[in-house]
């Protein structure tokens, strides 16, 4: 069993997809799982052509990142394309992307049946399930897959992204491409995997009920108007230009669970103010949740990725496993508010990775399970799995 890595950063679509599978046949062969991590100024339609000509047996998932991508080669911002490949002789892996009119939960459980079948595994439990979809409606795609497999397969993954959330985002796979669908790909592999998703960021104390909410947006907190609430937690006011960068710090937070008695959070990442003085966010909030004022550093945004590829290991810590490789999903928006410094957070997955191949995009929401078996969705996370030989 083997995983490798390659990337170009040509900015021409066909020269960087084939310059990219060039250096990837040099260190695998036959793979039966590559997935194409992205930035928006690429057609797409070259890299599904360039990678069944070189692959046609190999599954393919493809996903748009934020302003470029991440490998154990180092942080590439800009343009740029990333492989991640997976050989793997008694393994399974399966791609589907459903996109149509229906609800992004139909779309789940559709994509999630073509996988099993695309990869003839009918019947049998995964041992993980990869997602990639257009943004929004993510906690209705995760009940999607639970209601197909119930909640014990673990669910890593990140919404697609563009480079300034104008909706330039896109998911591909061997046989279709689309700008809002659900992309699913599952895995059986013949190794043991872990995995670890997690926040970072610490609460203030200060807290309040979600009294008034629609969709997305967070109306009122404690019967006050939201955007009052989180600029007087904040200490300064906002205006709309400044919203999307200064809350990459100070999220809302939500309880997901706790181990010892300690609660861990999901978060939810303000976009924006609306019109009717609430907070547009990344993730749904429910009336009568309470939110927490939660407190983050630039510092622990950058060793943080490292700390989450390390706690993964923490599932085998009495066994002597060493990495093949792995995939980390790194938010947007955390990236965006260190992007000087992304270098250095290279370093640190890289060093927790025991220098195995890894890729990483940056995406506009980020899916895991939490240590206590919880799958989520939630903002300015990190989520991780690994891959282990004994």
């Amino acid at each position: 069993m083997d995983i490798a890595t390659s990337f170009s950063s040509s900015h021409d679509a066909s020269t960087a997809i084939a310059e990219a599978i060039s250096r990837l046949k040099l260190q695998i062969i036959n793979p039966k799982l590559i997935l194409v991590y992205f930035s928006e100024s690429y057609e797409v339609a070259p890299f599904q052509e360039a990678l069944h000509s070189a692959f046609p047996e190999a599954q393919i998932l493809g996903c748009s990142s934020c302003q470029g991508v991440m490998t154990d080669e180092g942080y590439h911002g800009g343009a740029g394309v990333a492989l991640w490949a997976i050989s793997d002789y008694y393994g399974a892996y399966g791609s589907a992307i459903v996109a149509t009119s229906q609800s992004k939960y139909e779309m789940a459980r559709q994509a999630l049946l073509k996988a099993i079948a695309n990869c003839q595994r009918f019947g049998e439990m995964p041992s993980m399930i990869l997602l990639h979809a257009s943004p929004g409606e993510e906690e209705d795609i995760i009940r999607g897959i639970e209601d197909e497999l119930g909640t014990s397969v673990p669910i890593i993954g990140g919404s697609a992204a563009d480079n300034f959330i104008q909706g330039n985002w896109m998911i591909f796979n061997q046989e279709q491409q689309s700008k809002n669908g659900v992309g699913i790909c599952v895995f059986y592999p013949s190794c043991k995997i872990s995995f670890s998703f997690h926040s970072g960021y610490a609460s203030t104390g200060s807290s309040a009920v979600a009294t008034r909410v629609n969709g997305r947006e967070l109306l009122e907190l404690d019967g006050r108007p939201a955007v009052e609430v989180y600029q007087e937690w904040l200490g300064e006011a906002l205006i709309e230009q400044q919203f999307n960068f200064a809350s990459s710090l100070n999220p809302l937070g939500r309880i997901a669970g706790q181990i010892h008695d300690l609660p861990y959070f999901k978060l939810a990442h303000p976009l924006r103010i609306t019109e009717q003085g609430g907070i547009e966010l990344f993730a749904t909030i429910t009336p009568g949740e309470t939110l927490y004022f939660m407190e983050g550093t630039e510092e622990r945004l950058i060793t943080r990725a490292g700390r989450v590829v390390g706690s993964a290991f923490e599932l085998y810590s009495n066994s002597q496993l060493h990495p093949i490789g792995g995939i980390t999903i790194y938010c947007a928006g955390c990236m965006l508010r260190v992007q000087h410094r992304m270098a250095e957070v290279a370093e640190y997955v890289n060093k927790a990775m025991q220098n195995a191949p890894f890729v990483s995009p940056f995406t506009l929401g980020e899916q895991g399970q939490f240590a206590g078996g919880e799958n989520a969705h939630g903002n300015l996370m990190i989520s991780a799995v690994l891959f282990h030989k004994d």
